[in-house]
């Protein structure tokens, strides 16, 4: 006999079409409402997840939350998830999504005594390949997903094995329908038992109000009591994902493998709003380094391992959260977004410098006259060649003085003045390259000197060259038109490189329904070039080009040492119903 486990649940967006502080509201309502309805029906199960709300509910009322523990004790209110919230699955970086683990399933065998063996992201846009190593790490072996559809990727069924390039497995379940009953739950039910995968005799059905919260609702009930009498050869029960899941392990230890990533819905969101997603890379990066160096100051220095690195994490989390971080949210509610990230910067930042400055007290540098140290931190795992730009004052008072650079073993680094931040005339800028060891840091000694800097033949000024590349620029179109690899002998441009496009882009903030961006409809046009660097460190070719009211700079940097083209771009974006798409031709075919 089939059996179909109704999974009665809220989907809750704590920010979309709202700020944050009405979904905290609507999980308090969506929290007593469950309740209530475990209370007026035996049989009913209430599944839920992110380690978010159930937070909120302990810090708003503390007796709510013993309610909520004495149902999770019965095991009438299932804990799945094992995440801080259901996040974005592409645009984290791997660290968060330990992170999420992490404090959502410490919190949870705290507050609860349970472990979630589940993962739930059931309206997040797409599922990196990598997701079962991270889930299977993290204590969890299945995984509830809706996105894409069928009509966006094809699976073997609704219950398979995913599997990532390490080898690690979970079993996977495609949501039917949808996570939840936005109209008829009479009609939802019969679509469902349409969807029940060949030779599986199990299937889920989502059911409950969801996104704004809501949950079951007596009517959900009530028609899903009236379904059973109508369905004798069905066996319609009220469940929840791991029963499901273990009643799938023991009927069938043989389903299909799929061995890629979960792609690809909604594809526009992941440039949409691209603040959010600077606002969550840098606060990730200063975290960790900030975690880093905290740990060796506290080894070096015996300083206080600070406290608040949990709390600052739980900002970065929570914003990770699929419909905020992707750019689907109103725009107002990213004031608070980007307070929050700033909140978890201004932690790590200051927690950084605390380390840095006892670590670097710790340092025995000999005085001299004029000379200045400058202590530079790796917090990588591995070796960098780094390029350090130091700003500092002029020593000799005038701008046009020259520096020596020196390494702890006195190997004098070559050196050259760029351009300084502060416009005034007792600041220089000097930039060097050196190595700096993993996990480590070098003491670098600076010198004044009184004669000038040597002078450098000057290049042709639309072109870029070192001992590996050599790069060359068009002048009518600002585009590189030969990046010639000197040591393979290789010619890699087909075509202009880096070639600002213009393409029509008519969907909405999701890109719903859209494979691809490939109406041409303009191109950026030259209005300056010039080479604005040239010393024995690197050199820098400015290119500005314009498109109707938007404007763009590019900087194209090659350092004397290294095999590669450093780009950095500012774009002033002033159209609407466009996107803008560099183009590398390159001439290979694979």
């Amino acid at each position: 006999m089939k059996t179909l486990h109704m999974i009665g649940n809220a989907h809750l967006d704590p920010v979309w079409l709202w700020h944050w502080q009405e979904g905290y509201q609507e999980n308090i309502a969506t929290f007593r409402s469950a309740l209530d309805r475990l209370s007026e029906y035996d049989d009913v199960v209430f599944t839920s997840s992110s380690a978010q709300f159930y937070e909120w509910i302990e810090q708003h009322d503390p007796q709510l939350f013993d309610r909520i523990r004495e149902r999770v004790r019965q095991k009438r209110w299932i804990i799945c998830g094992g995440w801080w919230v259901e996040s974005d699955c592409n645009i984290p970086c791997g660290e968060s999504f330990a992170r999420q683990a992490l404090l959502a399933q410490n919190y949870y065998q705290e507050k609860f005594g349970v472990h979630c063996r589940t993962g739930y992201n059931v309206d997040s846009f797409g599922h990196n390949g990598m997701l079962p190593q991270l889930l299977r790490q993290s204590g969890m072996d299945r995984y509830v997903f809706m996105r894409p559809g069928p009509q966006e990727k094809q699976l073997p069924g609704r219950t398979f094995l995913w599997e990532s390039r390490d080898g690690s497995q979970v079993m996977a379940y495609r949501i039917p329908g949808s996570y939840g009953t936005f109209g008829g739950i009479e009609e939802h039910i019969v679509s469902c038992l349409q969807e029940f995968d060949p030779g599986i005799d199990d299937l889920m059905c989502f059911f409950g109000i969801g996104n704004h919260g809501g949950g079951p609702t007596i009517e959900n009930i009530e028609g899903i009591r009236r379904v059973q009498k109508t369905m004798p050869g069905t066996r319609i029960i009220f469940g929840d994902p791991d029963s499901y899941f273990d009643s799938i392990a023991e009927k069938h230890p043989n389903l299909p493998v799929v061995k890629e990533d979960l792609q690809h819905h909604a594809t526009g969101c992941y440039s949409a709003l691209s603040e959010v997603k600077k606002w969550n890379r840098r606060a990730e990066n200063a975290l960790l380094r900030a975690e880093k160096t905290a740990v060796i100051s506290n080894i070096i220095a015996r300083s206080i391992y600070p406290k608040n690195f949990s709390g600052a994490w739980k900002n970065v989390l929570f914003n990770q959260f699929h419909d905020i971080i992707a750019g689907t949210g109103i725009a107002s509610a990213y004031e608070a977004a980007r307070d929050q990230y700033g909140e978890a910067l201004s932690i790590a930042a200051r927690n950084e410098n605390a380390a840095f400055q006892a670590i670097s007290s710790c340092i025995r540098i000999p005085q001299e006259e004029a000379m200045r140290p400058f202590v530079v931190f790796n917090p990588h795992s591995w070796e960098t060649n780094a390029t350090i730009e130091v700003e500092t004052g002029n020593f000799l008072g005038r701008s046009e003085a020259s520096y020596t650079v020196m390494d702890p073993s006195d190997n004098e680094l070559p050196c050259q003045i760029i351009p300084a931040e502060a416009k005034m005339e007792n600041r220089n800028r000097i930039v060097f390259q050196a190595k700096i060891p993993a996990m480590g840091y070098v003491t670098f000694r600076v010198y004044p000197r009184q004669i000038p800097e040597s002078k450098r033949t000057s290049l042709p000024p639309m072109m870029l060259e070192n001992e590996f590349l050599r790069v060359v620029f068009d002048a009518n179109t600002g585009g590189i038109s030969s990046v010639y690899d000197k040591k393979e002998q290789t010619e890699y441009a087909a075509g202009n490189w880096a070639l600002p496009i213009v393409i029509e882009d008519v969907s909405d903030t999701w890109a719903h329904d859209v494979k691809k961006f490939d109406q041409v409809i303009g191109k950026f046009s030259p209005v300056m070039i010039r080479l604005e660097e040239s010393g024995p460190v690197r050199s820098t070719l400015c290119v500005k080009s314009v498109y109707a009211r938007s404007t763009l700079v590019q900087r194209f940097t090659l350092y004397q040492n290294r095999d590669e083209l450093e780009v950095s771009a500012e774009l002033n974006w002033q159209e609407r119903r466009k996107c803008l798409k560099l183009e590398f031709p390159c001439a290979f075919e694979d």
